[in-house]
């Protein structure tokens, strides 16, 4: 496996992570009213998890940057990691990454109200995602493009937290039909509203990457991985289309119930498969 390889399968998790506390605690916090204790309870470990892979693999994932910055073997990096974090824009971004990601262990091993800690998290998750834009291509292209790779992934964010949070809410009573059918109806405009953010955001940052060339979309690496994510993206939308048309309107029915739970597991699963993507797409130069 190639250093860029690697790259790749490290940032996808920390992508997964940083993405999934995001949108799960603005659910809580925003959207959700989510009030029952098992379902909170499961959104506490979820965020401790995440927050502890974020902080497990965040060092590694350092580690083979540096690696791929001076080519050379993950022991040389190690040690060439204090003046890495001094004197790069790379380095200044992972001093800024580590500390969040032990400020995120820690905060959910605190036993405070949930809205206070999906408020912490919420926060911590927001500049994680801000971090991550900062490390992109993006910043080769001005602030202005940062902005839109932000605003992209916290649309992606909103869509993947809402989904994650009906499932929660889900599996913490299924006989609280009320309930999932209010966070359906919620989860619901969450992904129209973020469909169409990332439908915008997504022009303009293949603008930034690929110009007026669609034959790039075609000839270049870049191009055909951003293909594959959006061919699998749009597969979502079709799930989710009929979610919000055809189940969301009958969710009072157990059949049209149980039916949404099983389509929106499986657009979580594919929206996993999109943040792979753009994992290597964040490990794959744009043509030039």
């Amino acid at each position: 496996m190639t250093p860029t390889q690697l790259s790749a399968l490290t940032t996808w998790p920390l992508l997964i992570a940083s993405t999934v506390m995001f949108g799960t605690s603005a659910f809580v916090l925003f959207f959700g009213s989510v009030k029952n204790a098992p379902a909170l309870d499961i959104f506490r470990r979820i965020w401790f998890w995440l927050a502890a892979l974020n902080l497990v693999l965040s060092p590694f994932a350092m580690t083979i940057e540096i690696c791929n910055m001076a080519n050379c073997p993950m022991r040389d990096a190690i040690m060439m990691a204090p003046s890495v974090m001094q004197q790069t824009v790379s380095g200044h971004l992972w001093a800024v990454h580590l500390p969040i990601a032990i400020l995120l262990v820690a905060i959910t091993l605190v036993r405070i109200p949930a809205r206070k800690m999906a408020a912490s998290v919420y926060a911590l998750a927001t500049a994680l995602l801000l971090v991550l834009s900062l490390s992109g291509h993006a910043i080769d292209k001005g602030v202005g493009a940062v902005a839109i790779l932000f605003a992209h992934q916290a649309a992606a964010g909103f869509w993947i937290g809402a989904l994650v949070s009906l499932l929660i809410v889900a599996w913490s009573d299924e006989r609280a039909s009320e309930s999932i059918e209010l966070a359906a109806l919620k989860v619901s405009r969450i992904a129209g509203w973020s469909v169409a953010m990332l439908a915008a955001t997504g022009l303009s940052t293949t603008y930034f990457a690929l110009g007026w060339n669609p034959q790039l979309l075609i000839y270049s690496l870049y191009g055909r991985t951003l293909l594959w994510k959006l061919g699998t993206a749009g597969a979502v939308i079709l799930i989710g289309g009929y979610n919000r048309y055809q189940l969301v309107p009958t969710v009072g029915e157990a059949s049209s119930r149980n039916r949404l739970i099983h389509n929106v597991t499986a657009e979580c699963l594919l929206l996993g498969a999109v943040l792979a993507w753009s994992a290597v797409l964040a490990n794959t130069p744009p043509p030039h």
